[in-house]
């Protein structure tokens, strides 16, 4: 959360509340679990334009939907515990207050702006502005809406965006790898014994590595590669491969090191277009469900991001035929890992590994109730997941199980999330750096040579 404004003082020399929180629709619908106790001692302002929003949003089946209809749960609760009424304030267990805003929207103000006040957004603004009094406490906006805020700031509003963490992020932007200058004695040390202890002094140079990240060693002309577990630094030995997929550089070839060790429940791979996320998870998944029987099946879910009309149900056909749309990366993976390259051979593994109850593809909003035992579980796309669906999806998966999550944080279509505010990222800034956890961001594109020079140029 952002720094709240400084409190004032009142007549009588004691502190008022720290500040006015007026908050938006899509800062509730971000953190539907925390957003009311994230704000200590504060007054809490719901405009009722914001309740109209949310009465709109409940009947979507997506995670949007169901965030919303939360949301007003948690408003009823609070309503009825407080008496009924929401127009006056209602006391908060973590300090401060809430109510609902029913009047005082500045429109006058809004016009002069040349604002229309009958929109949604703007009058949320409106009721910001109305707030603000001579004297009174400052006032701030929450919302993850980019467009609300740069309007509310030309006002002279505090805005700020609403992080489900509350937490300053390195997120997906840190690399899960660092590149090191180190001593020539280190690497020869490491290549003659394979390993160094962390807390062993010839490793100082180390120390910035935490557990499950790599290092690119540099001494001259000499190099290593080498990874930080729980027990040691240990060196990187030849190169693992998963259904005859190997490593193209060495971004892949740390990623499939986490994918392929048991130790590692949870993986994130981030990284733009074409760097292998997907390919690398498919290929592991195959290798440790089919070949070597480590898991009993594989699990895919992608959200199910609309464009326009093309929602499940304006589609034919059988929920199967109905995914194939969104599925079709994973059909592409496969495609890319058969001898053949072709789409029959690519259509016939899938069908066998289906045959076998070896594979399931679905959206996550089916996932609900469910506990994934014995799985490899593939979550692409996780940046156009909230957080929450996150944790529900983390919370299903079985000790016998692992969890790969992949996508790319600056593609996000879902309304609502921002680089901040995603399911991807919530996840490397809450695990970095537990045993069960690793992380790799991928950098280079190996999809083609013009896909790379498009992703370079444009």
């Amino acid at each position: 959360m952002t720094d709240l404004l400084p409190a004032p003082s009142r007549p009588d020399g004691r502190a008022t509340t720290t500040a006015t929180v007026v908050l938006d629709t899509s800062a509730l619908v971000a953190d539907a679990d925390g957003v009311f106790d994230a704000y200590p001692d504060v007054d809490l302002v719901l405009p009722l334009t914001v309740i109209e929003e949310l009465d709109g949003l409940k009947k979507r089946l997506d995670p949007v939907g169901v965030a919303a209809r939360e949301v007003l749960r948690r408003i009823e609760g609070i309503r009825l515990d407080f008496g009924g009424d929401l127009q006056a304030a209602a006391p908060r267990e973590v300090g401060g207050t809430i109510r609902v805003e029913l009047n005082n929207v500045q429109t006058a103000l809004l016009r002069e702006h040349g604002l229309d006040a009958d929109k949604p957004d703007n009058r949320i603004i409106g009721a910001a502005l109305g707030q603000q009094l001579p004297g009174g406490p400052p006032v701030q906006l929450v919302s993850n809406d980019t467009a609300m805020r740069v309007k509310a700031a030309t006002f002279g509003l505090a805005t700020s965006e609403h992080d489900p963490l509350g937490a300053v992020r390195r997120g997906p932007r840190g690399y899960g790898w660092h590149e090191l200058e180190v001593a020539a004695s280190l690497i020869d040390r490491l290549f003659d014994t394979g390993s160094v202890l962390p807390d062993d002094p010839a490793a100082a140079a180390l120390d910035g590595l935490e557990v499950n990240e790599y290092g690119v060693l540099h001494a001259g002309s000499q190099s290593a590669l080498v990874r930080r577990t729980p027990q040691h630094v240990r060196l990187l030995g030849p190169d693992r491969h998963a259904w005859d997929l190997r490593p193209r550089n060495k971004e892949q070839r740390f990623a499939l090191d986490l994918l392929l060790d048991e130790g590692v429940k949870v993986v994130a791979l981030d990284g733009p277009a074409g760097t292998g996320k997907t390919l690398l998870a498919v290929a592991a998944a195959l290798q440790q469900v089919v070949e070597e029987g480590r898991y009993s099946r594989i699990c895919v879910y992608r959200p199910v991001v609309p464009v326009g009309k093309a929602e499940l149900g304006y589609l034919p056909g059988t929920l199967d035929e109905k995914l194939d749309p969104w599925m079709a990366a994973i059909t592409d993976a496969v495609y890319a890992l058969t001898d053949e390259r072709s789409q029959e051979d690519a259509a016939r593994v899938l069908e066998e590994v289906r045959a076998r109850g070896q594979l399931t593809m679905e959206s996550v909003t089916h996932l609900r109730g469910r506990t994934l035992h014995s799985s490899f579980v593939i979550v692409d796309e996780a940046m156009n997941l909230s957080p929450q669906v996150g944790k529900t999806i983390l919370t299903r998966i079985a000790a016998d199980s692992k969890v790969v999550f992949t996508g790319d944080t600056t593609q996000i279509d879902a309304a609502f999330l921002s680089e901040q505010t995603n399911a991807l990222t919530a996840l490397v800034t809450a695990f970095r750096g537990q045993d069960l956890f690793g992380h790799v961001r991928l950098v280079r594109g190996e999809r083609s040579e013009l896909a790379e020079l498009a992703s370079q140029l444009l």
